[in-house]
């Protein structure tokens, strides 16, 4: 029995596994075509000037979390790429 529950759970894993790449393909592809598109009917780009001093204030006063907040919400990020943003602004 151990080892038909064993089995299960392995090919369930790998199941998971092999959808969760399969989106993130696609979302990345999803990804490059909003951007060639947001190109092409020249879209503005989310992170302006305005946006990026006031984040830069932020991160100067040791406010990280602060301007991860603020990137968010002006962008409509999600938390890892606000962070991975705020961290490259950060060096």
């Amino acid at each position: 029995m151990n080892n038909i529950v064993i089995f299960l759970l392995i090919a369930i894993i790998i199941s998971l596994t092999s959808s969760i790449r399969q989106l993130k393909t696609e979302v990345d592809l999803i990804k490059m075509k909003l951007t060639t598109i947001s190109k092409h009917v020249d879209l503005p780009d989310p992170t302006n000037n305005e946006l990026k001093i006031i984040v830069l204030e932020l991160i100067s006063k040791g406010e990280k979390i602060k301007a991860i907040k603020e990137y968010r919400l002006a962008t409509g990020a999600g938390l890892l790429e606000a962070k991975q943003y705020i961290d490259h602004l950060s060096k």
